[in-house]
C-alpha cells in the first residue's frame, strides 16, 4: 500500500512540474502581482528605491504632466520594512528638494505627501504578511480654487462618456423604473424582463 501511495505521489509531483513547463502557472495562487521586475530607481521620481523592490508595470501608468514633469502611478512590492523604506525615500526626496507635507499611519498602512514647486507626490505603503506594497502617485499641483471635475462632466482631464443616448428616438432610451421590456417576437414568446 505504501509503495502505491509513493508511486501516486511521485507521478503527481512529476505531472505538476511538467505543467509549469507548458506555461500553466501555480493553480493554487491568487496573487494579482505577477510579472514584476527588479527596480533600483523610481521611474516617476528618479530616486533610489529600497533594495529588494520589484516594479509591476501592469499595475501603473505614466504620462507627461501639464507642468512638464511625469505624472502617474508606480506600483512596487518587496520584502522591506515599511518604516525603513519610508525613511530611505524621505532622505532621497529631501535631497532633491521635495518637502514632506503630510504623514499618516493607521494599522498596516502609511501615507506620505510631498510637494516640490508645482508637483505633488503621494507614497502609500501597505504591509502584507510577508511583503510590502509601495504605490507612488505623482501629478501636477492644481491651482488654488480649482474645480472638481466629476465623472460625466466636460473638462480638460475628464474621460469621454461611456454611453450616450441619441436624442429624439424614444426606443433608444432606457426603460423607466418598474417598466417591462420585451425582446424577441411581438406575439409575446420572446424574453421578458421584470423587476423583482
Amino acid at each position: 500500500m505504501r509503495v502505491l501511495a509513493a508511486l501516486v505521489l511521485g507521478l503527481t509531483v512529476a505531472a505538476v512540474q511538467g505543467c509549469t513547463d507548458l506555461g500553466i502557472g501555480n493553480l493554487f495562487s491568487n496573487d494579482p502581482f505577477t510579472g514584476g521586475s527588479e527596480a533600483a530607481t523610481s521611474r516617476l521620481l528618479d530616486v533610489t528605491l529600497p533594495p529588494g523592490m520589484e516594479r509591476y508595470p501592469s499595475h501603473g501608468y505614466q504620462t507627461s504632466g501639464a507642468y512638464g514633469g511625469r505624472e502617474g502611478l508606480e506600483t512596487l512590492r518587496g520584502d522591506v520594512d515599511p518604516a525603513q523604506a519610508a525613511q530611505s525615500l524621505y532622505s532621497s526626496l529631501s535631497a532633491q528638494g521635495w518637502q514632506m507635507r503630510l504623514a499618516l499611519r493607521k494599522g498596516d498602512r502609511s501615507v506620505y505627501l510631498y510637494d516640490k514647486a508645482n508637483a505633488l507626490t503621494i507614497l502609500v505603503f501597505r504591509r502584507q504578511t510577508v511583503m510590502t506594497i509601495l504605490e507612488i502617485w505623482t501629478g501636477g499641483r492644481l491651482q488654488d480654487g480649482a474645480a472638481l471635475n466629476l465623472p460625466g462632466e466636460n473638462g480638460p482631464h475628464t474621460e469621454p462618456p461611456g454611453e450616450t443616448w441619441p436624442a429624439g428616438n424614444p426606443d433608444s432610451y432606457p426603460p423607466s423604473p418598474g417598466a417591462t421590456e420585451h425582446w424577441g417576437e411581438k406575439n409575446g414568446s420572446g424574453i421578458q424582463e421584470r423587476n423583482l
